[in-house]
């Protein structure tokens, strides 16, 4: 009711409000960690799916596979509950409450990319460190 500009319909929304988004770069993080684990080791890479035991082969493929899969949803998930609370608080209390929701709301995707970014690193330097564990 208090439309005071007229935006179209998501326009502003965040890109990673949409998991095909998050999906995505998962994707790449999930091949820059393969990569970097190839790139130091070749194939002995593979090596570490069977250590220490054999029978921990499928919860080590698994493992590798739910990383960015769970880096993905929390990024998306946490976005999409910041733009349903500014939608929310729009909706009541059109004029006040939204502007300091959406203040926090940026704070949040920004603490978020720094997160994602962070575990990335971190993932891919653990496939780093395989890799040279495997050389000596």
């Amino acid at each position: 009711p208090w439309k005071l500009i007229h935006i179209p319909e998501g326009e502003l929304g965040a890109p990673t409000n949409d998991v095909n988004v998050t999906v995505a770069m998962a994707l790449m993080t999930s091949a820059a960690y393969f990569y970097a684990g190839l790139k130091g080791a070749g194939l002995g890479y593979f090596s570490k799916y069977i250590k220490p035991t054999p029978v921990l082969l499928p919860l080590n493929i698994i493992e590798d596979f739910t990383k960015p899969l769970s880096l993905s949803f929390r990024l998306f998930g946490n976005i999409l509950a910041d733009e349903l609370v500014v939608a929310v608080l729009g909706l009541l209390v059109p004029l006040v409450v939204p502007l300091p929701a959406m203040l926090l709301g940026l704070f949040t995707s920004a603490i978020q990319a720094l997160i994602f970014s962070t575990l990335a690193a971190t993932y891919i330097g653990e496939a780093i460190e395989v890799g040279h564990e495997l050389e000596h």
